[in-house]
């Protein structure tokens, strides 16, 4: 593959540059593309899968994008900070029931056009993505039926782990506060471990893997985003708590917290292995080497620089680049 797909997948056009929103009755317009509002989109929220969806072949690419882009969402309006738990609640249920929401195909963007705004700072790359919920939902509908449904399951299980969380003595009004590790475990469940399975569904969708197989790889999921979502809580951990969220519980120690994602990165590998074993494309190992890795890197900076260490740059695309190779290799 090289790097020529992966720089066109990051390179907005001009144009996609330079389009404007233009907000009303919960639609958004722009000058942009299906694929260029996605490809920004990435871009702005998540520097991790900016980078990674783009290794992924096409379909896979675009269905990836959309289901990140959603989930990315459900978690915008659940981390808003200062914006009241009963408030976030509502919102959830409106983005729950907008995915099941269709009129002849297509997305009925009236349910949605109201409250998603206004809960992240104006401007911001997060509050953007919120206005264009629509027409994420839109391209959502338009996906292949099976992928819609192995989105919508996920999504569905994540926003009712959020609704129950909100509803829980862990939210109290505005504020998010841990108490237990295994209340950290099932959050980190709801928002990534129900994301590794969907993914191992989008990775098997055509394929002829045994339900024995697949129920293994799914086990071995939900350690991998385990993985992913103990790393981002460690690295972000400082600017969550001015913010009003305390992921890591009270009396339990970073070091614990650094141990626990250590573990799961020993499923995150093997699940790795797991793919490899039974044949899964190259495009997909490589995604998933990819952020594996890069979830490691970001581990030892931790572990080496204390908290608030991150990659650098330069780590980040050394990391990348031994992605394309093995990719390139197989």
């Amino acid at each position: 593959m090289g790097w020529d797909r992966i720089r066109a997948g990051l390179c907005g056009s001009a144009q996609a540059k330079s389009a404007v929103l233009e907000v009303g009755a919960g639609v958004v317009d722009t000058n942009e593309d299906d694929l260029q509002f996605l490809s920004r989109s990435l871009q702005e929220t998540s520097r991790t899968f900016a980078l990674a969806i783009p290794l992924l072949g096409t379909e896979l690419r675009h269905q990836v994008g959309i289901a990140y882009l959603l989930f990315r969402v459900a978690d915008s309006i659940e981390d808003a900070a200062g914006v009241a738990a009963d408030r976030r609640h509502v919102l959830l249920q409106r983005l729950r029931a907008c995915l099941q929401s269709t009129v002849e195909g297509r997305f009925e963007s009236g349910a949605i056009g109201d409250g998603f705004d206004g809960l992240w700072p104006a401007g911001s790359a997060t509050e953007r993505l919120m206005v264009a919920a629509p027409r994420l939902l839109r391209l959502f509908h338009q996906l292949p039926p099976a992928a819609v449904a192995c989105i919508r399951g996920a999504l569905d299980r994540t926003i009712g782990g959020m609704l129950d969380f909100l509803s829980s003595g862990s939210a109290r009004g505005a504020e998010i506060r841990m108490e237990t590790v295994a209340e950290l475990r099932l959050y980190c469940y709801f928002v990534a471990g129900i994301v590794g399975e969907m993914l191992t569904e989008l990775f098997f969708l055509q394929s002829a893997v045994s339900g024995q197989q697949l129920g293994r790889l799914r086990e071995l999921a939900v350690g991998f985003g385990e993985f992913l979502q103990l790393v981002n809580i460690l690295k972000d951990s400082e600017g969550d708590v001015r913010l009003g969220r305390c992921f890591i519980p009270v009396g339990v120690s970073r070091e614990t917290v650094l141990s626990l994602a250590e573990s799961s990165g020993i499923a995150a590998g093997e699940y790795i292995g797991q793919l490899e074993t039974l044949g899964a494309s190259a495009d997909v190992l490589a995604f998933c080497r990819f952020i594996s890795r890069l979830a490691e890197g970001s581990l030892e900076a931790l572990r080496q620089r204390g908290a608030g260490a991150k990659l650098s740059r330069s780590e980040v695309f050394s990391i990348l680049e031994s992605a394309v190779d093995s990719q390139d290799s197989a």
